[in-house]
């Protein structure tokens, strides 16, 4: 009877280790949804059910957590959108993490959890929104790529209907032909549809603004890996 017990328990070693361990083995406790503030410290939870069948190696034990930009409309992460948050031990089962001032052009964020030896073994957070202190900027250790964005101005009047010249400093985008650029209030969210534009580092922006009102500039790489903002200014009559 023992040595029964002790094959089949080889018996299920052996068929967990020789298919693909599934996505439902990590699942994400927190974030479950809400808001978080920019600037804040906010704790990742997770737990898993399958480091008892692998070989207790550091390399094995490694998980990436990336944050992602969420569409209500797919119902999904947007492909391609990401950035790197860190690279923790699965077995923490928690990582503090500064939330950083993103402003997402969809519906949100989530946070993505995968093994970084086994990427199929992958779970998201619910979806979430990151709401803006009450001081906008771009945290300098979060963003490590920044696009300078030099007009408008802080305070720069611009009528409606002139063409207001949009410049940035494309130097350290150089290696890309397009830019993308978003009209925002000033705590940063949309107040207008995203549109392409050669980086060039100018584009000539007719104001088709019918009332006044404070506005910036975001211009921004579609990778992400690059974003800047201008200064605030006013659309005037």
């Amino acid at each position: 009877m023992e040595k029964f017990v002790r094959f089949g328990w080889l018996f299920v070693f052996l068929a967990l280790a020789a298919n693909e361990l599934s996505a439902d083995q990590l699942t994400v406790l927190a974030p479950s949804g809400g808001a978080f503030t920019s600037g804040t410290n906010t704790e990742i939870r997770w737990t898993y059910q399958f480091m008892e069948w692998l070989p207790s190696t550091t390399a094995l034990k490694q998980m990436n957590i990336r944050i992602r930009e969420y569409s209500q409309q797919q119902g999904s992460a947007v492909t391609g959108s990401y950035v790197d948050v860190a690279t923790v031990d699965v077995t923490t089962g928690h990582y503090t993490w500064r939330v950083p001032a993103y402003v997402s052009h969809f519906d949100g964020f989530l946070l993505e959890l995968s093994m970084k030896e086994h990427s199929s073994i992958m779970a998201q957070s619910q979806p979430f929104q990151i709401a803006l202190n009450t001081k906008p900027k771009i945290d300098p250790a979060a963003f490590k790529h920044l696009i300078a964005v030099t007009s408008p101005v802080a305070g720069q009047n611009c009528k409606i209907g002139s063409t207001v010249t949009i410049a940035w400093d494309k130097s350290n985008v150089s290696g890309y032909g397009t830019v993308w650029m978003l009209i925002c209030w000033p705590n940063h969210t949309a107040a207008g549809g995203p549109f392409p534009t050669p980086n060039t580092g100018s584009y000539q922006w007719k104001i088709a603004e019918t009332a006044e009102n404070t506005l910036c500039v975001e211009v921004y790489t579609q990778d992400k890996k690059y974003l800047g903002y201008s200064g605030n200014f006013k659309v005037v009559k």
